[in-house]
């Protein structure tokens, strides 16, 4: 989790209407966000394939770029992990002007909150469930409950089931994907639009 979080959302996987919520709440705080429509929409998604349950993030990465025009940092060929982590930030940082970063991780938390899907506006501190202290990123954050935490977080990655990774990151990619789309869409100049249609 990271320092300064507002208007936080928790959905769990089985919740109804899980994406449509998800959806709102994502345009509710791209909606915030100063300079919306003038900033370049970074997403960037850590983690790695390495352990099951880090690879959600890179599962998303993987979903956006296949599926949105927005730029998409961490995917399953080219991963955003402790390794390459600042490196990557600082490419981003160079390469934009003032991005709006979406910031999305695996996490770990107690068994009852395994499934659950927390959004917010502010930034989140990657890898601390493994012991990395890695720099608060991100102007929205959101992160996916994979397993429950205990006293060795690479093994609780390690062991996390497959199957409940891949529906997280589709739940999360789909919302993600229809947020994207619908920004990039209303950011057009009207003339562009009415040729889209």
């Amino acid at each position: 989790m990271a320092k300064n979080v507002l208007n936080k959302l928790t959905v769990n996987l089985y919740d109804t209407d899980t994406r449509g919520k998800l959806y709102d709440h994502l345009m509710m705080l791209l909606k915030c966000q100063e300079g919306l429509n003038l900033r370049p929409l970074v997403v960037l998604c850590i983690g790695s394939d390495r352990y099951t349950g880090d690879a959600l993030g890179p599962l998303i990465g993987t979903h956006l770029e296949e599926h949105t025009e927005c730029s998409v940092y961490g995917t399953l060929d080219h991963p955003v992990h402790a390794g390459n982590f600042v490196e990557t930030l600082n490419i981003i940082n160079h390469r934009y002007h003032h991005p709006l970063i979406i910031a999305i991780d695996a996490c770990l938390g107690k068994s009852h909150e395994i499934g659950n899907i927390e959004i917010w506006q502010g930034g989140l501190a990657a890898g601390i469930a493994v012991g990395n202290r890695l720099p608060t990123v991100g102007d929205i954050s959101v992160i996916g409950v994979v397993n429950a935490q205990s006293q060795i977080g690479y093994l609780d990655l390690q062991s996390t089931p497959l199957s409940k990774v891949m529906k997280l990151s589709k739940a999360i990619s789909e919302a993600l994907v229809d947020c994207v789309n619908t920004v990039i869409v209303e950011a057009m100049p009207a003339c562009t639009q009415s040729a889209a249609k």
